[in-house]
């Protein structure tokens, strides 16, 4: 009975100690960014702050966990714009929220679908308002932490 508990404890300890903090990314991946809801709830992004990086965006991953995301960043463009986005290779369905600078929400498309597509004729999501940053999160996600437009969810880029 004792060795039970001890392994009951020792798996409830690990998997709090799993969602306390981000593991680190692989080598060259960079640093995330942080993303709060005004809920509480951390989201951990990817950087995606160059063509190339904005380009591949999420495509090819089956999975995310519910705590991670990915952050469009256009810092060589002083305008917000109409960022226009797709699902070609994307192999699972996403919210896409579009952000002005401050991080209010200014669009959100809730659970697009995968693109299966070999052509270039996936369908394309646009904003209706401009945007500064995009935020792509799990199919559900925007949902479950209760994220709409008007929502203001405080990011912290890193050092």
């Amino acid at each position: 009975m004792r060795v039970l508990n001890l392994t009951a404890c020792l798996v409830l300890g690990m998997s709090l100690c799993a969602f306390s903090a981000p593991p680190p990314l692989p080598s060259g991946q960079g640093s995330l960014a942080t993303v709060s809801t005004p809920d509480g709830f951390t989201i951990y992004c990817e950087i995606a702050d160059t063509p190339e990086k904005r380009s591949q965006g999420l495509m090819y991953r089956t999975r995310m966990a519910p705590d991670r995301g990915m952050l469009f960043t256009f810092p060589e463009f002083l305008e917000e714009g109409y960022w226009t986005f797709w699902m070609k290779n994307t192999k699972m369905p996403l919210d896409i929220l579009w952000l002005d600078r401050d991080g209010t929400i200014v669009h959100l498309e809730r659970y697009v679908p995968i693109c299966t597509r070999t052509d270039n004729l996936c369908p394309r999501y646009r904003p209706k308002t401009a945007a500064a940053q995009v935020l792509e999160l799990r199919a559900g996600q925007a949902a479950t932490l209760k994220l709409a437009t008007g929502t203001k969810l405080t990011i912290e880029m890193p050092k």
